[in-house]
């Protein structure tokens, strides 16, 4: 049921309402422009000051001095969209996925923006026209002095977020037609890490000055290098195995008594030990009314493992685990009759009733 899936998160979202358009936008012919912010048909939209910009909460902010994140289901719903598609393009394309991402993330408020959304699909704020598609906006272009005017600018219209990220990517292989090697600090070949890349962005694709501390920030709270992971990595341990050992089935997903069960469940002893079903980072150990104590954990795959009920959490948020290794003690805690785990597999970070996945269809049991 969707008013279980909401978690209770930590600290401060770091996501802007505005889309902040970089200062090297690839327009008919790339030319080198000023930064640029896109304003949007609300009244709710503001221009923030530096090193401060307010997500769709608008008390949360983020400061020069922090940039903490808590991850908020708008931004694991985006990256749904579009992480795919971006891991696919950096691989042929020898970019870092987790950065496009990133830079998505943040340029759109998590695809919020009105650019970012259809029809037009535009997530990086790239001026211009795209086979032969465009849209204008009004936006504040930032003088040489520091101050801002209103101007009509032209952005580029796609068909989907696909064509946008191709995009993205051949203007960061191509570079500019004054310097075809202007953004070459950003592939992989010359880059070792993301910090790198983002490093490298910071005064080139954004004014920005802590741009990359912001990038940083977003790969890591939503571990987004697991979309940097070359395709043999990804597939390394490819099986499930099951969380609990010689445990009783004594609940099956679908349908019980007329009410839908998100997972399965497994019996055994009091105390006894939950394992990770395959390796990967824990992206929530805490309490529910409903689960009682549970943690869940982000796999390569982009799938997500759900373990309630327990006795105690063993494990920590942010904390990589490999496949067999303890999370957890198995108990009865919150909306529970018995020890057991309640164990759910979902194909979003958000834990939409609408991806789950039938546990045992991946378990090599």
């Amino acid at each position: 049921m969707k008013q279980n899936r909401l978690w209770r998160l930590l600290l401060l979202i770091c996501v802007p309402t505005i889309v902040t358009i970089p200062n090297h936008v690839l327009a008919d012919t790339p030319e080198i422009h000023s930064s640029t912010k896109q304003l949007e048909n609300t009244t709710e939209n503001s221009i923030t000051k530096e090193n401060e910009f307010v997500g769709p909460e608008k008390e949360n902010k983020v400061t020069e001095e922090s940039f903490i994140i808590s991850p908020n289901e708008t931004t694991w719903e985006f990256i749904d969209l579009i992480g795919e598609d971006a891991h696919k393009i950096a691989q042929r394309e020898n970019l870092y996925a987790s950065v496009m991402i990133a830079q998505a993330i943040l340029e759109t408020s998590s695809g919020q923006s009105q650019l970012s959304q259809a029809p037009y699909y535009n997530i990086f704020g790239i001026k211009g026209i795209y086979k032969g598609k465009s849209v204008s906006f009004n936006t504040l272009e930032n003088k040489k002095n520091g101050e801002f005017y209103t101007t009509n600018t032209t952005f580029r219209h796609y068909e989907n977020y696909e064509d946008s990220l191709k995009d993205y990517a051949e203007l960061l292989k191509n570079g500019l037609i004054q310097d075809p090697t202007f953004y070459k600090g950003v592939w992989k070949t010359e880059a070792a890490s993301y910090e790198e890349a983002t490093a490298f962005l910071t005064g080139r694709y954004a004014t920005d000055i802590h741009y990359n501390k912001k990038l940083n920030a977003l790969i890591e709270a939503y571990d987004l290098t697991s979309f940097d992971e070359t395709g043999d990595e990804t597939n390394t341990e490819n099986t499930y195995i099951s969380p609990v050992k010689d445990a009783v089935i004594t609940s099956t997903y679908g349908d019980r008594n007329g009410r839908f069960h998100r997972g399965i469940d497994l019996a055994a002893g009091q105390g006894t030990e939950i394992k990770a079903a395959k390796q990967g980072k824990i992206t929530y150990a805490g309490y529910h009314p409903s689960w009682g104590n549970y943690v869940t954990i982000l796999h390569p795959d982009g799938l997500t493992t759900l373990y309630a009920h327990c006795s105690q959490n063993l494990a920590k948020i942010g904390q990589k685990v490999d496949q067999g290794q303890t999370i957890a003690l198995m108990g009865s805690t919150g909306n529970s009759t018995g020890p057991h785990l309640h164990f759910e597999v979902n194909g979003s970070q958000t834990l939409t009733q609408e991806q789950l996945i039938n546990p045992l269809t991946i378990l090599n049991r």
